[in-house]
């Protein structure tokens, strides 16, 4: 149910005033009336108790979500709750809180991202687990040691029978090549803000999108250029993606992008790229990321 604006409900009280033959001598146009203040206050409580109830309502459904067992929900909180180093309780299969931290605890929960898929191998139902932690404020691949932890996590956590294969590797490898019309009142030539507030306000409003992709999501080349045309300076909304290539293997194996990509270990970054310095022969990196930032004016 939608919650009623505090104007609504203020109306809703000034009409039930006119109801009342003992208010009807109460009239006043101004707005800080002293019956119109307390209309508004009366009614600002009643939209605190909605949205009281309405916030009550949200996290009790979602409780209600992750308290069935064997779902994939609840495999996938299993995987955020997992603890590096902590021995299981052979008994309850939970972890006992006693003699850790609450920063030890903390820090022993690696696991900050997870998905978990249903496919079929072999005619059989598997549940596929993919998972990074997070190093440096990035998304990295769990350890040798850190996934075999997880898998003997899984293996006395998991109902008997249930097939899960815990998956974590390096980011899917992103190749961009864009054309960015700018204005040249707002930007210069290399995509910066003339007012010298962001030098990369193009590189970072991709580099933000990548980072806020739910993991395991769906990067959408129409959703990346519809956040590119909102940045201010570019010019009537013309941004062109020539190029999109995504690779997740080695030696790299660059598949196109046509309109959607799901990353194969659940997350992406953009590529660093090894070239030759044409001047010098020597080996260089450069980035898989590639602007071509075109001046667009109007013609005297």
């Amino acid at each position: 149910m939608a919650i009623p604006t505090i104007d609504n409900l203020k109306q809703q009280i000034l009409a039930e005033k006119e109801n009342q033959d003992a208010l009807s001598g109460v009239v006043s146009s101004s707005k800080v009336a002293l019956y119109n203040l307390w209309a508004y206050i009366v009614a600002f409580c009643m939209w605190s108790v909605y949205r009281a109830w309405d916030i009550f309502k949200i996290e009790m459904d979602q409780k209600i979500r992750e308290q069935k067992l064997y779902s994939r929900l609840w495999f996938r909180n299993m995987a955020l709750e997992y603890r590096h180093g902590h021995p299981l309780d052979e008994t309850t299969g939970s972890y006992a809180g006693e003699g850790y931290t609450e920063d030890e605890i903390l820090n022993a929960q690696i696991v900050a991202r997870a998905s978990v898929n249903e496919i079929e191998i072999n005619k059989r139902k598997h549940l596929f687990i993919k998972m990074a932690k997070e190093e440096n404020e990035k998304l990295v691949k769990l350890s040798d040691s850190e996934k075999a932890g997880v898998e003997q996590y899984f293996a006395r956590i998991k109902p008997a029978g249930t097939k899960i294969i815990t998956f974590s590797d390096d980011p899917d490898e992103l190749k961009l090549n864009i054309t960015f019309y700018y204005n040249p009142l707002i930007l210069d030539q290399n995509g910066a803000r003339i007012d010298g507030s962001d030098n990369k306000p193009v590189q970072s409003a991709i580099k933000d999108y990548l980072s806020n992709l739910k993991f395991n999501g769906e990067f959408i080349l129409s959703e990346l250029v519809d956040i590119l045309q909102n940045i201010e300076g570019c010019a009537d909304r013309e941004v062109y993606v020539e190029s999109a290539e995504a690779n997740y293997l080695e030696p790299a194996e660059w598949n196109k992008i046509e309109s959607s990509y799901i990353a194969n270990s659940g997350y992406m970054e953009i590529a660093t790229l090894q070239d030759v310095d044409p001047d010098t022969g020597d080996p260089i990196e450069v980035s898989g990321l590639q602007i071509e930032f075109k001046a667009k004016t109007v013609q005297l």
